[in-house]
């Protein structure tokens, strides 16, 4: 347990949310790749406006602990994390305010694509 006086410091510094992990990641940039239907109880970092569409991945992040299921007690399960692309149309369709793409920062088990 980390002592009080210790709190302030550690919240304003953070701690690293990277980790190695024996798998290769799934996906390379350029991949185009969907985001899966997922409709949890809970939070997750897959916004819905986000869920069942198409994009390109443009970065690859390292690997990262899961948000979703550490804050649920599964302990910090680090999987590969990835910039996608979804343009504007792909997201708010053809009635969109006009040209232009989101970035999203996600996580591999909220991917399909690529190789599936």
């Amino acid at each position: 347990m980390l002592p009080k006086e210790k709190v302030a410091e550690a919240m304003s510094s953070g701690a690293p949310a990277t980790r190695q992990i024996d798998t290769p990641p799934r996906f390379v940039v350029g991949t185009e790749v969907q985001t899966i239907t997922h409709n949890p109880s809970t939070h997750t970092r897959l916004p819905r406006y986000a869920r069942d569409k198409r994009g390109m991945i443009v970065a690859y992040e390292g690997a990262h602990i899961f948000p979703d299921k550490h804050a649920h007690g599964y302990g910090l399960c680090p999987e590969h994390l990835y910039r996608i692309r979804f343009e504007n149309t792909t997201l708010w369709g053809q009635d969109c305010d006009g040209p232009g793409a989101v970035y999203l920062t996600l996580w591999e088990s909220h991917l399909v694509g690529g190789a599936d």
